[in-house]
């Protein structure tokens, strides 16, 4: 699929960015199915109207379960031990926790980098609820 290989091509350059070498090895399987539709851009695919639609209201626990069901989908994830926390307002924000339970962690800044990476990705279709 084409977002496989979008979140592929996201999470390779992330690592590029960070350092010469990786440890980890860039190859989630596939975007939230919630998310599926929305191109590295951000808008709409081609086939779909171009008019704008309204952006979806999610809850933060429910931005933040979906940036942690594709995080998990990584190869390189741990089960246990990553948290994500949604934040903020209009433009909202995911923060990625590491706790113990995950074990050693190369390179955690990294795992932040991408988390706010599928956060941003996620942003552009849901606003966040106001409670």
């Amino acid at each position: 699929m084409d977002d496989d290989r979008e979140i592929v091509n996201l999470a390779q350059q992330l690592l590029r960015q960070r350092r010469s070498t990786s440890d980890l090895p860039a190859a989630p399987a596939k975007v939230h199915p919630e998310v599926e539709g929305i191109e590295a851009t951000g808008e709409a695919r081609p086939d779909r109207t171009d008019v704008p639609k309204a952006k979806e209201i999610k809850t933060a626990a429910e931005l933040a379960q979906m940036i942690e069901a594709d995080l998990a989908k990584h190869p390189d994830c741990p089960k246990n031990g990553f948290r994500v926390t949604v934040y903020g307002a209009t433009l909202w924000r995911a923060m990625l926790t590491i706790t113990p339970a995950a074990g050693p962690i190369r390179n955690p800044q990294e795992w932040r980098d991408f988390t706010e990476e599928l956060a941003e990705r996620i942003r552009k279709r849901y606003d966040l609820a106001w409670h």
